[in-house]
């Protein structure tokens, strides 16, 4: 009797474990389908370390980019991945971090002005309409200088 217990057991669990599969996988492929096409416009800008600013407003791109993939559709971007931290940006357009500066990236609240970004660039998904600007510069003392 035992034995057809477990038998039955083991029927019961992989039939649930096809049904839950099947749903999650659903579920997944809907959920793509829904934002499948589906556009942002961002506004990213570049500070260099002359002062120039460069900006590149109403940039379309897919709902859920990331920063460094915004980023990379309208520039040049080296960039290293660190597991577990995220990437980290060496370049962009040419211009290589040079002790002590550095491409550090802000984004604009209207309430609180520029805030540093919290996370690596490949990490921060980005909000329909938002402003973000990519700023070269001396990192020496911290919290850096704003925009």
């Amino acid at each position: 009797m035992g034995d057809k217990l477990w038998k039955a057991a083991t029927i019961i669990f992989l039939a649930w474990a096809v049904v839950a599969t099947s749903l999650y996988i659903n579920s997944s492929l809907l959920q793509a389908k829904q934002t499948e096409g589906e556009t942002i416009t961002v506004n990213i800008g570049f500070k260099y370390k002359d002062g120039r600013v460069e900006w590149h407003n109403s940039t379309q791109v897919a709902k859920g980019s990331t920063l460094l993939d915004a980023t990379k559709s309208v520039a040049e971007v080296n960039y290293t991945i660190y597991p577990g931290m995220g990437a980290f940006v060496n370049s962009i357009n040419g211009v290589k971090n040079d002790k002590p500066y550095y491409w550090m990236w802000w984004t604009w609240n209207p309430s609180t002005g520029w805030t540093l970004g919290p996370v690596a660039a490949d990490k921060y998904v980005l909000s329909d309409k938002e402003t973000v600007m990519w700023y070269y510069e001396d990192t020496s003392k911290y919290p850096p200088a704003k925009p």
